[in-house]
């Protein structure tokens, strides 16, 4: 399955609550702020320590610990709420790819996770997740067991990316984050049912499908990349074994 059942519970609900999809290369800007408790910032040069001036200078006291760096983007997240950061300088395809990402994290690792205690709990945990009371025993116990992340929720969208020699289960949420951010920018039915997939090699598939991605859904030309080759994989469209040996 490409997407898990609590993933695109979640696109579908976020879709719902917009009112109607976005036309493509959909932006997400207008979606996100009226189906989600969202804001979208964005910032020349984003580093870290611009991300904490920006929060001073809204009377937020807030410090990632570590040194400042570069990144694509950031979430925050608290009481609900969340701020997506992003890199104004970037492209827009990238910034757009940023934006989806990020909204994934908070959709698939804030959000449901909230909303599941809450359900669990009760409104009384609501205090619990802002960080206002400790939690009784019976509350940290299950929210360890759940892996219920507590108080303010973060997700820094690196410049170099170094998922290939992260955790495991780093990898993992990053890789769902980047299905649900494609799933919202370009949804795998609508990429094939205007793909042309009949070339009568790999890479005049992938080169078809790359210009669909970039041209149609503004993709940025890395994330098309992978995503094409991905999609004509799962639809037994992808290399032949013989043209696998000669890219070796």
């Amino acid at each position: 399955m490409w997407l898990d059942n609590v993933s695109q519970e979640a696109i579908d609900r976020f879709w719902q609550q917009c009112g109607e999809p976005e036309p493509f290369p959909r932006t997400l800007g207008k979606s996100v702020s009226l189906a989600l408790p969202v804001a979208i910032t964005k910032l020349p040069r984003l580093k870290l320590h611009i991300i904490e001036g920006w929060l001073a200078h809204c009377g937020v006291s807030y410090s990632f610990n570590c040194r400042s760096r570069a990144v694509r983007g950031c979430l925050i997240a608290y009481g609900g709420h969340g701020t997506i950061f992003v890199d104004g300088a970037d492209p827009d395809d990238e910034q757009r790819f940023t934006i989806a990402h990020e909204l994934g994290h908070f959709l698939s690792d804030y959000l449901i996770v909230r909303e599941a205690a809450i359900s669990k709990f009760g409104n009384a945990i609501r205090d619990v997740l802002d960080g206002l009371r400790h939690p009784s025993v019976t509350e940290r116990v299950h929210a360890a067991l759940a892996s219920t992340s507590l108080v303010i929720y973060t997700n820094l969208m690196e410049r170099d990316e170094t998922i290939n020699s992260a955790h495991p289960g780093v990898w993992k949420i990053e890789d769902r984050a980047d299905r649900i951010a494609l799933a919202l920018l370009a949804p795998p039915e609508e990429v094939l049912a205007i793909a042309d997939t009949s070339g009568d090699n790999f890479h005049a598939r992938h080169h078809a499908m790359m210009r669909v991605l970039c041209e149609r859904f503004g993709l940025p030309a890395q994330i098309a990349d992978t995503y094409a080759w991905s999609l004509l994989e799962d639809t037994g469209r992808g290399p032949s074994w013989v043209e696998m040996l000669r890219s070796r």
